[in-house]
């Protein structure tokens, strides 16, 4: 029970920390329109939510093709500001080279509000490509891509970007679609001008934000989602089989517990003789109970210990060895293990009671077994042998 709910642990906790390094914590956006004043919203939500915030960054956000020699691919392009990005949240770790993200930022300097691409024909503008993206592309970076101008105005128009750096979150539904350009850039290459799809929001605290989108649904006209609701039929899924998986588990520990109840049982038909002497020198029948759950009890610690050592060995040896490789339906190449305490000690515990449990009805047993079998034992005994 304890691998088992660990390795889900792991499941829901790499995958919100991936969900949350990937997702701003709450988007404000009018799509596909666009916001035509982002700065008006910007300051507004400042203004009302500001003491929550930790940033807020405008981004682009358009679905185009991506071509490479003859491979066509759909690419999802996210135009984005780099430094009022990182106040939202961090994008360093999933980027390699980070230094791909200063040439998005020195872009967005150069002539704000025009296209880098126009300005600089000989200079193809930088673009970050999710890890899966470059694989189907055969891509590395340095390479030449170019992208589907979606404009009807500029149908078959085809520009060229370089790809500076890899993006890489470990979701394979973003790794494989997503391009990240700065913000001037998709402005100018999807025709938006001034507009963006809208404003991404960092939160002080992200287990808020069901609670602050709803907030600010009620008091803005424009779309609000929160991270959670990204993928919120996932989390729902997990927690549902977490549920399940314990239950059935727990049914097996269940079975488990009439080991202990066989070996007490076993205890007490041997030892009954012990019993009935222990009661003619006077044993109570309290005590004679107390005896045999303690039996009962020490059966449970030493399981328990000795089953939270090894269910820790066997974490172990699944996170290092990686026997488990896991199919293209999950987000992870392998299983993600969660040592936290509060599943050992829940299981441990859920242990202990099973063991004392299964041992009242045994310790009962004994405590019935009269004084006078064992000395009915002791005067027949030689009287049979001979």
């Amino acid at each position: 029970m304890t691998v088992v709910l660990s390795v889900i642990n792991g499941f829901e906790t790499q995958l919100r920390n991936r969900f949350l390094a990937a997702n701003a914590h709450i988007l404000a956006f009018n799509f596909p329109g666009g916001l035509d004043k982002p700065e008006i919203w910007a300051e507004k939500i400042q203004r009302d939510f500001g003491v929550n915030l930790t940033g807020i960054s405008r981004f682009i956000h358009y679905e185009t093709m991506a071509r490479k020699n003859s491979m066509l691919h759909s690419t999802l392009i996210r135009g984005i500001e780099p430094r009022q990005r990182q106040l939202v949240q961090d994008l360093r770790p999933l980027v390699h080279p980070i230094t791909a993200l200063d040439e998005l930022q020195t872009e967005m300097e150069v002539q704000p509000g025009s296209n880098p691409a126009r300005s600089r024909p000989d200079k193809p503008s930088p673009i970050i490509l999710g890890r899966g993206l470059m694989s189907v592309l055969d891509a590395k970076p340095g390479d030449i891509i170019q992208l589907v101008a979606p404009d009807a105005d500029r149908i078959g128009e085809m520009q060229s970007f370089r790809i500076a750096g890899v993006y890489d979150s470990g979701l394979k539904h973003y790794d494989n679609k997503l391009g990240i350009v700065s913000l001037a850039t998709a402005q100018a290459f999807f025709g938006m001008g001034q507009r963006v799809t809208g404003l991404e929001i960092g939160l002080k605290r992200p287990d808020r934000s069901t609670e602050i989108a709803a907030a600010m649904s009620e008091k803005y006209t424009i779309q609000i989602k929160e991270w959670q609701s990204f993928n919120r039929s996932l989390f729902e899924a997990m927690q549902i089989e977490r549920a399940v998986i314990a239950a059935l588990v727990f049914l097996v520990s269940g079975v488990a517990s009439f080991n202990i109840l066989t070996t007490l049982f076993i205890s007490v038909t041997q030892k009954q003789r012990s019993i009935s002497i222990l009661k003619a020198l006077g044993a109570t029948n309290r005590e004679i109970l107390t005896l045999f759950l303690i039996q009962g009890a020490w059966v449970g610690i030493i399981g328990t210990a000795v089953g939270s050592a090894l269910a820790f060995g066997i974490s172990k040896l699944l996170e290092k060895f990686q026997f488990i490789d896991l199919p293209d339906l999950y987000f992870f190449a392998t299983l993600p293990i969660d040592y936290n305490w509060r599943t050992y000690a829940w299981v441990g515990s859920g242990a202990l009671i099973v063991s004392v449990i299964a041992g009242i009805y045994p310790a009962w047993l004994a405590s019935r077994v009269p004084p006078t079998f064992g000395i009915k034992g002791l005067t027949e005994g030689p009287a049979t042998s001979v």
